[in-house]
């Protein structure tokens, strides 16, 4: 199921963070029926007390089921954790949207229909009225704001579909199996976050300061410094991968993907994994060794990345895809 612009414009993202108090709660109280299993049935069945092979047939399923309710409480703590995340980002997309929209209207005045498209009334580009730069200008900000809106309804996407499908390599559908396949179609593990963040850890709890445009322009003069010159559409390309991967969040970090359940999850504003970031990322000039949750660390390895990989920005396939539109964004 794709959300659409109407579902995430009048979504309420507390469902999500509802949800997981829910989880948290069968979490805790399979843990506490561990410990009842524990704490009460195993003292009957102890030597001297209970002897024999019925007994020892007992010990073998108490502990059994004291390690189901173990793992069962670690899965529903999993999803508890996974929920939170995607709770965030979706209500992070929505405001976004909103905020792309409220600016589209209030402020230039552009119509936004019932699927976000934006439209430009033609007295604002009338040629007779408006001077060339003006024209330009108005374009350009019904380009970027429609960018957001699409941005934001492609991330609260992925939240929606990785729940969906955490929860399906978690508990899979009666036949199927939590550590086969690719996640809910086979091949490694379940498709959901494993509880693991990766070498890097978790994101920090204090934000960097500055803003996107800033750390764009900071990370392409690293580039420079290192001997790769961007052309002068690349930091437009940037933007527009970091507005549908992070929506500009330096911390954001993706915990239900395929990525995340092998145990490297997508970290900071280009989403890159710690192996990709660890062979792409480049050093500062006279600064310190280079850190997936430093937004110019993080774009200068993505961008070096994608270079490498595709050849050059305007071939990244969700780029390529929107430039000549021929389909939307997808991941690179």
């Amino acid at each position: 199921m794709t959300i659409s612009y109407q579902q995430l414009r009048d979504a309420n993202p507390a469902m999500f963070h509802q949800s997981a108090a829910a989880w948290k709660d069968w979490a805790d109280a399979a843990l506490v029926h561990a410990g009842y299993v524990d704490d009460r049935v195993n003292p009957h069945i102890q030597p001297g007390h209970w002897d024999g092979m019925v007994a020892e047939l007992a010990r073998g399923k108490v502990t059994d089921a004291k390690s189901r309710l173990t793992d069962s409480a670690g899965r529903l703590k999993t999803i508890e954790t996974v929920l939170v995340q995607a709770g965030q980002d979706f209500e992070q997309a929505q405001q976004d949207l909103l905020a792309a929209v409220r600016e589209a209207q209030d402020t230039w005045h552009f119509e936004v229909d019932g699927d976000g498209n934006i439209t430009i009334p033609g007295p604002l580009i009338d040629p007779k009225t408006k001077d060339k730069d003006t024209i330009t200008k108005t374009k350009n900000a019904a380009a970027t704001l429609q960018t957001k809106i699409k941005a934001a309804i492609y991330r609260a996407d992925q939240a929606d579909t990785g729940v969906t499908n955490a929860l399906n390599g978690l508990f899979p559908p009666k036949g199927g199996s939590p550590t086969g396949g690719a996640g809910p179609t086979g091949g490694h593990g379940p498709s959901g976050w494993n509880g693991d963040y990766g070498p890097s850890g978790a994101p920090p709890l204090q934000k960097p300061s500055g803003n996107v445009a800033e750390w764009i322009r900071q990370a392409i003069a690293v580039l420079h410094q290192h001997g790769i010159d961007l052309g002068p559409n690349d930091a437009s390309y940037i933007a527009t991968i970091i507005q549908y991967e992070s929506g500009g969040n330096p911390h954001a970090i993706n915990l239900w993907d395929s990525n995340a359940a092998a145990g490297h999850p997508s970290k900071g504003l280009m989403q890159t994994i710690d192996g990709t970031f660890n062979s792409y990322a480049m050093r500062q000039a006279g600064g310190a060794a280079p850190n997936v949750w430093n937004p110019v660390d993080n774009i200068v390895a993505g961008v070096n990345y994608a270079l490498h990989r595709y050849g050059s920005l305007a071939n990244v396939p969700g780029i390529r895809n929107l430039i000549h539109h021929t389909g939307g964004y997808v991941g690179y």
